[in-house]
């Protein structure tokens, strides 16, 4: 491609861009330039570490249990426990979860779970901090238990009222 080509090409593609509204110009321009310049390589901006951050979290389908496993692979049964709470905390946030309660979500969904959750979630760490305290039969998520799961499972809390046994 000649100066002139390009040249013409980036008038056209100006031609269009201010049609658009100020705010989505240069986004406009960044998704058009592969298109009209096909053999050139385009030019790669510098980017904030921050927002690459952002851009690498994909965002997880928390609605059904089973979009929610489908997207996530463990071989180890106590793994398991940990994405059925992350999928718990993504619909009612930190309550305290029962060890039956993740028996029957494994059981329903076909997961290998194992056969004392209430162990695993007792002896589960992070950094050295527990991810759970008892309260009465059940297993709340400690702040590091949270934090773990956001960054591990990229919930977000849950608002919905917990379930009653």
């Amino acid at each position: 491609m000649d100066k002139d080509e390009v040249q013409k090409n980036l008038l056209e593609m100006n031609e269009l861009i201010t049609k658009l509204d100020p705010a989505i110009r240069g986004a406009a321009f960044e998704i058009m330039t592969p298109y009209w310049f096909d053999n050139i390589p385009v030019a790669k901006t510098a980017k904030n570490p921050k927002t690459e951050k952002e851009e690498t979290k994909e965002e997880v389908d928390t609605t059904d249990l089973g979009s929610f496993i489908s997207g996530f692979e463990h071989d180890k049964p106590k793994d398991n426990v940990m994405l059925l709470v992350a999928w718990l905390y993504s619909q009612y946030g930190a309550y305290p979860i029962q060890a039956k309660e993740i028996k029957e979500l494994g059981d329903a969904c076909g997961l290998v779970i194992p056969s004392r959750a209430d162990n695993t979630m007792r002896q589960a760490k992070d950094k050295g901090k527990g991810l759970f305290n008892q309260q009465g039969k059940g297993w709340k998520l400690t702040v590091s238990g949270e934090l773990y799961l956001k960054s591990t499972y990229s919930v977000t809390k849950g608002n919905k009222p917990a379930p009653k046994d």
